[in-house]
């Protein structure tokens, strides 16, 4: 389960960096003064200053901590969805039992 998370995660950044950069250009830009006049303009921009490599600065840091942390997440989702599983009986006997508990005094 951790392996399949670790792959997501690098299955998400691996997709998404590029993106992921503009958009935090575009984030730290100035409000007053800005430097982009939009997302394909910051694109093409940065494209020309500093190159494909320009896109994926920062990748590295993004995969180690895609790591533990898509690991962990899918890790709780397992565990969670095991605790539900191993709980409906128990849930759905009490709901049963509430039903039953109430039409019987409903009917007194």
């Amino acid at each position: 389960v951790m392996g399949a998370g670790v792959i997501a995660g690098f299955g998400l950044w691996g997709s998404m960096f590029p993106i992921d950069t503009i958009k935090s250009k575009i984030q730290a830009d100035s409000l007053s003064k800005p430097q982009f006049k939009g997302t394909l303009d910051c694109l093409k921009r940065s494209l020309a200053v500093e190159g494909h490599a320009g896109l994926w600065r920062g990748v590295t840091a993004a995969l180690w901590r895609a790591i533990p942390v898509n690991a962990a997440i899918f890790v709780a989702v397992e565990g969670t969805r095991q605790l539900l599983a191993e709980s409906e009986d128990t849930v759905d006997q009490f709901v049963a039992n509430m039903s039953g508990s109430s039409s019987t005094a409903a009917a007194v």
